[in-house]
């Protein structure tokens, strides 16, 4: 959530009023892909179980989930229920019932562009008018270390270069006219972007576009957006969910939609390019809230 909260600084969280759910607001909720994690320090919700399957099963889950169970002593599991996960700290983006989509880094809900938070960041392509990079200034005027090879790349040309930038400094750099083009660098990389399928070739910064389930809406299930809401319909309502043929069944019955039993929500966090949220594993489910944020101390 950097640099919307800074590292060490405190929060108030409202566990007890904080519905309704709205788009921006910043939520706190248990790790929705945390029920079962293999047991070291390296793993855990660093590298999720879910990820660690599918990547040694080269894409296929089944065949990495058994590699996992073959071997208890390099890979222990440990499965948890819903309050024992981590908790995280993301920004509601979509709330349930929402149409999101987000294109070359701009986000659209129910067709309507947003605006990206004042002090979320995120890597910028930043042609400068020449003048020299002034540490003292740059870091006063504008928040950015430019000794941190994390927040300035040269590019090999005098003026040009990638930067880690809040949309705020962003603006002041061209009003200042320290810069004469900042444009987002678009990260199009498809690693481990849900719903980790081969029909659906979205990127970390063109995704969609995807609804967030609402409770008590139905959905007309193809095999197109089978595996967007296989985990929410198997794993978050509880039934047996399966596609045999280009045919889904819902608790052995042949079923063509399905009624959702709780809201749900798409979550990033404010540094975009620094962020595991919903575009790594998808909605969060109501039951996982713990609260939302009331004030950053």
């Amino acid at each position: 959530m950097e640099k919307t909260i800074h590292l060490g600084r405190k929060i108030l969280v409202n566990k007890l009023n904080y519905h309704p759910i709205k788009r921006g607001d910043i939520l706190v909720f248990h790790f929705p892909v945390g029920d079962t994690v293999i047991d070291l320090p390296e793993y855990q919700s660093a590298q999720p179980y879910y990820d660690v399957i599918r990547m040694l099963g080269a894409g296929n889950s089944d065949s990495g989930r058994q590699i996992v169970l073959g071997n208890p002593d390099q890979y222990p599991l440990s499965v948890r229920p819903v309050d024992k996960r981590e908790a995280y700290l993301k920004r509601c983006i979509a709330a349930a019932g929402d149409t999101l989509e987000m294109r070359n880094e701009v986000v659209y809900i129910n067709g309507r562009a947003q605006a990206w938070p004042p002090e979320s960041e995120t890597y910028f392509h930043v042609v400068t008018n020449g003048q020299p990079l002034d540490e003292t200034a740059i870091k006063a005027q504008y928040g950015l270390d430019i000794t941190s090879a994390d927040e300035v790349r040269p590019l090999g040309n005098p003026t040009e270069f990638d930067m880690l930038l809040t949309w705020k400094a962003r603006e002041k750099m061209l009003k200042d006219g320290f810069a004469r083009q900042i444009i987002p660098d678009i990260d199009s990389s498809t690693t481990g972007i849900f719903p980790n399928d081969r029909l659906h070739h979205w990127t970390t910064d063109n995704y969609g576009p995807l609804w967030v389930p609402r409770k008590g809406a139905t959905l007309h299930l193809t095999p197109l957006n089978y595996s967007v809401y296989e985990r929410v319909i198997r794993t978050y309502e509880g039934n047996k969910l399966e596609i045999r043929n280009g045919r889904i069944y819902l608790n052995d019955r042949e079923e063509a939609s399905y009624t959702f039993k709780m809201d749900y929500y798409w979550v990033i966090g404010d540094n975009l390019h620094g962020s595991q949220d919903s575009r790594y594993w998808g909605f969060v489910p109501e039951d996982h809230m713990i609260g939302k944020v009331s004030a950053i101390l």
